[in-house]
């Protein structure tokens, strides 16, 4: 065997369901299942190419499926059509099947499908080609996937995902008991847990634009000496009552999207969080201050231009067009 190449071993449907079975003390429950895909979605498609009618195209489908589906799904779906295509038809299908294989070019040949270039191949859900998947199900003692018909509930096709939301909050939630490097609570496994994906939770709050936090620092005093003693305060308190995100925030809101300050003082007040008026063009003016000279660079940039762009959209002034009806009748 030349280097590179994969050698071919030959094994049996009871070998592999022993090495599942070994595997499956080793594991863990979400890393047997990859592994049980794995061999079962192989087993497939090797039984798919032995019987020489697959074509490229309708294998490559059912590898990659379409952008939605998983190779779990697909695998479901095809012992889901298998086992329905068993309780349906029996043994007559196969029959059936064993007669019209014998018309090369009879379009009504079972578990066939013509593709546009005329060539016929075999159905995902065939018999022959789920065998080998359905007899390891057998072998590990599993029933069938799916359910008496019934269709599970999509999940995870929101519209935003939890990597759409880049400035939420993100809190973390340790396990009640076990953290990394603790030995597998299974029975029987003498494995040890490691880090996986976090499961993520979006949950979508509402709170006013520009919100107040209290910081109540705890003090104590001594009933003799009337000492007080202040717990340390945080470091990213700040000095400033407000801070230069709040005087972004109202900028954004009066520049940007045109909201009134006398209605953004009635919405704040509504949700708890006196802002007058007045208090804010105060702040407006500290951040004046920081964004002036950026402001002025960027007229001095914009005034060496060389494109002017005008607006020529016509309006009528009343008071002119009177003058020159008075101007006309005199």
């Amino acid at each position: 065997m030349k280097d590179g190449e994969i050698g071919r071993i030959s094994v049996n449907v009871e070998q592999v369901a022993q090495l599942l079975e070994h595997a499956k003390h080793a594991l863990s429950g979400e890393d047997y299942e990859i592994l049980e895909d794995i061999v079962k979605s192989f087993a497939y498609f090797t039984a798919r190419l032995e019987e020489k009618r697959a074509s490229v195209r309708q294998l490559r489908k059912l590898l990659f499926g379409f952008k939605s589906e998983k190779l779990r799904n697909v695998l479901k779906g095809i012992e889901e059509a298998e086992r329905k295509r068993e309780e349906h038809t029996g043994t007559q299908d196969a029959a059936a099947r064993a007669g019209a294989s014998a018309e090369p070019g009879s379009a009504s040949r079972a578990g066939e499908d013509s593709t546009a270039e005329g060539e016929t191949v075999a159905e995902p859900g065939s018999p022959e080609g789920a065998t080998v998947a359905r007899a390891l199900d057998e072998a590990l003692g599993e029933g069938p996937v799916a359910g008496d018909g019934e269709k599970e509930k999509p999940k995870g096709h929101g519209r935003n995902g939890a990597d759409a939301y880049e400035s939420a909050e993100r809190i973390a939630v340790e396990h009640e008991t076990l953290k990394p490097g603790d030995p597998c609570p299974q029975v029987g496994c003498k494995g040890k847990v490691y880090r996986f994906v976090p499961r993520r939770f979006v949950r979508i709050i509402g709170q006013a634009p520009v919100a107040a936090k209290v910081f109540e620092i705890q003090q104590l005093r001594c009933n003799l000496c009337l000492e007080v003693f202040s717990a340390r305060a945080p470091e990213d308190i700040g000095e400033k009552k407000y801070t230069p995100s709040a005087g972004s925030m109202i900028a954004i809101l009066r520049y940007g999207t045109g909201v009134p300050m006398n209605r953004l003082e009635g919405l704040e007040g509504s949700l708890g969080v006196p802002l007058a008026s007045a208090t804010q063009w105060d702040v407006l003016a500290g951040v004046e201050k920081l964004v002036a000279p950026a402001y002025r660079e960027l007229m001095c940039e914009a005034a060496q231009g060389d494109v002017f762009y005008n607006d020529d959209t016509t309006m009528k002034i009343l008071e002119l067009m009177k003058r020159k009806g008075e101007g006309d009748d005199g």
